[in-house]
């Protein structure tokens, strides 16, 4: 497999991508299609639009103080991007806020120069979770070259020009849990509030990581010959910051297969993009007023509480009517 380094980004697996160039996608000579973009186009298209960089002409990078742990957590597991740096306490208020001029004009000059400020308190914390990420992911016989992060895969898939950053493409196989042979893999690596394993399950229906896992996998794959599983890593970035690494069930057939279902979103995606694309149109939702029907599980959940209700509290069924007539749409308007 051959990297390259130059400025023309033809398909393959790309090093030394400064950041500001992916995200603005500056890469190809047409817009490209990231997964963020892919699943905000199974929103609507007009929100894939609204976010793109190319195709919004008031598009602005989203660069929110909540992401700055994150980005620095990133920066110092992978060994590449922005440099963070500690505001100088003396800048600081006397309750330790960053809300003196001085303090926000540093900020600024430190975010214009391509770093990300914090506290010398958040500095310490992602420089503990970096090391206890490394020590856990050092269990797995996993490291993370520096060399090897932030890899820029662009290729053409459906006629669709594809694009996707992988933190970090270790060089040697490893053995993953239910799958035979030792694999190549890709690193995800993820901040939050809950690593747990049933937290990752719900991240993976809230946030879509079913379709993020089929579309760098099939992206890298078509870009590099390679095909690899991919890793998320995720990590709490409280104390004490423990460490989840998850990979997603891929076994057609399977009741618990993530593969199947994501690999027809991706593909439902380029179709959509490609067609809005060609035609520049950009429909948000359907027009008019939708009727929505109750999922099974939707009802199911409240039959379910309904009947530990009964058997808790025993009410009279003149009791329940009561209850039920409260709960009416006109009892509760007050008619």
């Amino acid at each position: 497999m051959e990297f390259t380094t130059g400025t023309e980004l033809a398909p393959g697996v790309h090093a030394d991508i400064p950041d500001s160039r992916y995200h603005a996608d500056t890469l190809a000579e047409a817009p490209s299609l990231s997964n963020s973009i892919a699943k905000e186009l199974l929103r609507s298209p007009l929100h894939a639009w609204t976010k793109h960089p190319r195709l919004n002409p008031d598009w602005e990078p989203d660069d929110r103080k909540t992401f700055d742990i994150g980005r620095a957590a990133h920066s110092a597991v992978l060994g590449r991007g922005a440099e963070y740096v500690a505001i100088p306490e003396k800048l600081l208020s006397s309750n330790g806020a960053a809300s003196t001029k001085a303090a926000k004009e540093w900020i600024e000059e430190a975010r214009d120069a391509g770093k990300t400020p914090l506290k010398a308190a958040e500095v310490d914390q992602v420089n503990r979770m970096a090391e206890k990420l490394r020590l856990r992911l050092a269990e797995y016989g996993i490291t993370l070259d520096p060399a090897r992060s932030e890899m820029t895969a662009i290729a053409e898939i459906d006629g669709v020009t594809c694009r996707c950053r992988v933190d970090n493409a270790p060089v040697k196989p490893m053995r993953i849990p239910g799958v035979p042979m030792p694999r190549l893999v890709m690193i995800d690596f993820k901040t939050c509030e809950d690593a747990s394993p049933e937290a990752f399950r719900r991240a993976v229906e809230n946030y879509g990581y079913d379709f993020q896992n089929a579309f760098y996998r099939e992206v890298w794959e078509e870009a590099s010959g390679e095909a690899r599983d991919m890793l998320f890593v995720f990590q709490e970035k409280a104390a004490p910051q423990e460490v989840c690494v998850v990979h997603l069930l891929n076994e057609p057939g399977h009741s618990g297969d993530f593969g199947e279902d994501a690999r027809a979103k991706t593909a439902a995606a380029r179709a959509l993009w490609a067609e809005c694309l060609s035609r520049n149109e950009w429909p948000g939702y359907p027009n008019g007023i939708v009727t929505l029907t109750a999922r099974p599980f939707f009802r199911q959940a409240w039959q379910d509480k309904a009947t530990i209700l009964s058997e808790t509290s025993k009410p009279t069924a003149a009791a329940l009517r009561a209850a039920y007539r409260g709960q009416a749409p006109a009892a509760i308007a007050g008619e």
